[in-house]
């Protein structure tokens, strides 16, 4: 009986050390993508996407080629991977940070400005991602997809608490936010020099303005 017990005892250690080095060793994955990102939006950001190289991708994120291959077989993946981050962050934010926020039509405007900003970080990396998403073709299109439906979501959720016309076209609504979006990118050419206060109350401006039509 001592034996068996043991033996259970020494297999519960084994089954929970495995565990724990099986979720390190996925820990450590999602820290070295992350790291990697970080990097590439940097370097695409100081250097241009052009003139940067997977090779200095890797210097600048401290990981050899190999490890950069293992998650992104080339320039490309990496604007995917960067955006589908930003997707990613901001439905965490929308679970986590913003799960309480009292309206969908306040959520729907932290989403945006959320976006808008995290794009000033970058805001020529940011653009180019952009005008990928506009390409059916891209393989990036499905972030713009991806987008769009987030919006969506958050769109029909105003109008079931009467904040739009039930009878609006939600796609038309999430045109208007995207275009939002878009203008803020590639009309306001100076964003990049903006402070936080006055962008901010630039965001608010157009926001209300432009789906003002929509509001009972």
């Amino acid at each position: 009986m001592r034996i068996l017990c043991l033996g259970v005892r020494c297999a519960k250690r084994i089954y929970l050390y495995n565990n724990y080095m099986t979720n390190r060793r996925e820990l450590n994955k999602i820290k070295s993508r992350k790291n990697i990102l970080r990097a590439s939006r940097r370097l695409f950001s100081q250097k241009g996407y052009e003139e940067t190289m997977m090779e200095d991708i890797a210097v600048r994120a401290e990981v050899s080629r190999a490890t950069i291959y293992n998650y992104f077989p080339n320039k490309e993946s990496l604007l995917i991977g960067t955006a589908d981050e930003v997707i990613e962050r901001i439905r965490d934010s929308l679970n986590k940070e913003l799960k309480d926020v009292e309206s969908s039509e306040k959520k729907l405007k932290l989403v945006l400005d959320e976006l808008i900003t995290s794009s000033v970080e970058y805001l020529s990396l940011s653009r180019r991602i952009t005008y990928l998403n506009s390409e059916e073709d891209s393989p990036i299109f499905k972030t713009r997809e991806d987008l769009a439906e987030l919006f969506k979501e958050l769109i029909i959720g105003v109008q079931e608490e009467n904040g739009f016309h039930r009878d609006a076209s939600v796609e038309d609504i999430v045109d208007v936010v995207m275009g939002i979006y878009l203008i803020a990118l590639f009309e306001w050419s100076h964003i990049d020099e903006y402070t936080p206060e006055f962008l901010q109350v630039k965001i608010d401006r157009f926001f209300d303005l432009m789906l003002s039509p929509f509001r009972p």
